[in-house]
């Protein structure tokens, strides 16, 4: 075995030296070795010790194969160093390209009201001084200026990143209103028009309220929830929505006052809320592709309504050993056995 030192750097000829330790300790020689550095050293000593088997090792260590080749030239071309995290951050750096009296404008307005929001800022220049820039280049112009109040700035992060309620690892779903997940969906119109359609299901029965309001605002998420509460044939005990507007200040205080826990989905993870994701799937394709799309808002929901009654008392459900929901709930009243469809969530 031969190796060879070069200017911290360990070029390592041949095979791998056997042990991962004994090389851990010849690359501290060379160079600081990452803890990351350290794990790939002892997978590709296990790697060595099996034959050189890329597949193997693969699935030994549940690691797929393309990173795990790359491990491997790595330390053939630069030794262990060479298995330590390289930086991510772009080689070439976007240089400030905003015109100087752009940013003179924002420093002499930010200056004259120093509590107004990058926002608010974007729009005087627009529409004061007929200047068109993005609130982000606004922000940044104040972040370089030194013209941001970190402490104010940290407790707006913080109060962004403070975790909503969540319900807890493997809530138990048995009986109808354990859990009915709430969304909406855009309807898009002729013309860019647009209406959102709120749904509402039961996760264990599949039971669904339909309405279609003209905005996402708190306030109609109350409205929808309100009649919820009045129209299901089930006891609401829980509801989970997820971070969108229509479900803040109004709706959240409405269920406060109802006192039904209000959970909420993590940011961008929709399939959190996949019982009426999937619905809406199924709205899609049997309900909006066959035609029911309506300019008049009144008239829409009316249709929509009608979906709904086809939804809860004629369409067959895969899930409910093909009854419908309704029939489902009654199901639920008569037998004496425990349902088969006792449903765990995960977060």
């Amino acid at each position: 075995m031969k190796g060879r030192y070069n200017g911290g750097h360990m070029t390592i000829y041949g095979h791998i030296l056997p042990g991962s330790i004994r090389i851990a300790r010849l690359a501290e020689r060379a160079g600081h070795l990452t803890e990351r550095a350290k794990h790939k050293l002892k997978v590709l000593d296990w790697h060595r010790s099996h034959g050189e088997n890329i597949s193997l090792t693969s699935r030994h260590f549940g690691i797929t194969r393309k990173p795990l080749r790359e491990w491997v030239k790595q330390l053939k071309r630069y030794g262990p160093v060479g298995l330590n995290e390289r930086s991510t951050a772009p080689k070439n750096k976007r240089k400030p390209i905003t015109p100087p009296n752009i940013i003179m404008q924002v420093v002499k307005i930010r200056r004259q009201y120093p509590a107004w929001s990058k926002y608010k800022i974007r729009q005087i220049l627009e529409r004061d001084y007929n200047i068109k820039t993005s609130s982000s280049n606004v922000g940044r112009i104040l972040k370089r200026m030194s013209l941001i109040d970190k402490k104010k700035s940290d407790k707006r992060r913080k109060a962004a990143l403070k975790p909503k309620w969540r319900f807890p690892r493997g809530f138990r779903i048995s009986e109808a209103g354990d859990m009915v997940q709430i969304d909406t969906k855009r309807i898009m119109l002729p013309g860019g028009r647009k209406f959102y359609q709120f749904t509402a299901i039961d996760v264990l029965s599949k039971r669904r309220v339909l309405r279609v309001h003209p905005s996402l605002s708190s306030r109609n998420g109350r409205l929808f929830l309100e009649e919820c509460v009045r129209i299901f044939p089930l006891k609401i005990k829980n509801v989970q929505t997820d971070n969108g507007s229509e479900f803040k200040k109004e709706f959240d205080k409405k269920c406060k006052e109802l006192n039904i826990p209000h959970y909420w989905t993590y940011p961008r993870t929709p399939k959190e809320n996949s019982y009426v994701e999937r619905s809406h799937g199924s709205d899609e394709e049997e309900f909006y592709q066959q035609g029911n799309v309506y300019q008049d808002r009144e008239l829409m929901d009316k249709k929509i309504r009608e979906w709904e009654d086809v939804w809860n008392n004629i369409r067959p459900h895969e899930a409910l050993d093909y009854r419908t929901p309704n029939e489902y709930l009654k199901y639920l009243k008569t037998t004496n056995l425990p349902t088969k469809n006792v449903i765990t969530l995960q977060t």
